[in-house]
């Protein structure tokens, strides 16, 4: 995609007609296997219904070769790695994520992505590697002193650099408040190294004044809420109404 900025949610709920309504409304949806229900079956039958209306991407559960094979291997667009702590994590990411020689990725051709079939293999590595959309959520005190060598050494590989907005504030020992000058200063850093890598940067956005405020900020991949959030937040104004 090529839109300036993307706004999207994760999913947790296991419902395909829900999540077909939120990916005809979205640039991208995130099947989140680490906070939400998901098993393979579940996210396979998901993302095929995403790929049809937007960016469809999985959020495995953890950093892990088999984890991030087998979620490669549902053929999304893409995935976010969590748990990116260090440049020894994302090293690592990366060598799962890709196959030969960018990486060390398994290989199944009777998988979705090579079409079943073990023809042309070589060259459908080579399709795949170049356009898996991978991001890194990056986490801890650790992993952000090390984001400016990560997006340096492996910026042809990364898509997205993603911090979430409590981890991200409870590792500097700052409240979640995007409004906080030490928040607002602490993002620009992360903003700059990666918008000079041309790597997109992600966050969350709490309701819709702050999706402004986060594309003003040089946020261009703003995830509203989750799906289950903005459920009970429409609902909840129809109770409201009682």
């Amino acid at each position: 995609m090529n839109k300036k900025f993307l706004i999207g949610t994760f999913t947790l709920n296991t419902c395909p007609n829900v999540t077909e309504i939120i990916s005809k409304n979205m640039d991208y949806v995130i099947i989140d296997r680490e906070h939400g229900p998901h098993d393979f079956n579940n996210a396979n039958i998901l993302n095929k219904i995403i790929k049809k209306n937007c960016l469809s991407l999985i959020r495995v559960s953890h950093l892990n070769r088999i984890e991030i094979q087998k979620c490669l291997e549902l053929d999304p667009d893409g995935i976010l790695i969590p748990q990116i702590s260090s440049y020894s994590d994302a090293k690592k990411a990366l060598s799962y994520s890709f196959f030969s020689p960018k990486g060390t990725r398994g290989l199944s051709p009777y998988t979705c992505g090579f079409d079943y079939n073990h023809h042309n293999s070589d060259n459908k590595k080579k399709i795949i590697n170049k356009k898996i959309f991978l991001g890194l959520l990056i986490e801890g005190v650790e992993g952000l002193a090390a984001l400016n060598k990560i997006c340096s050494d492996f910026n042809k590989e990364i898509s997205l650099i993603y911090f979430g907005l409590y981890d991200f504030t409870s590792s500097l020992g700052l409240k979640p408040d995007w409004k906080d000058s030490r928040v607002k200063k602490a993002v620009k850093k992360i903003v700059d190294v990666c918008k000079k890598k041309n790597i997109k940067v992600g966050s969350i956005a709490r309701d819709l004044k702050e999706i402004s405020f986060l594309k003003k900020m040089g946020i261009n991949f703003i995830c509203y809420q989750n799906d289950t959030g903005i459920i009970h937040e429409a609902f909840s104004q129809i109770q409201n109404k009682r």
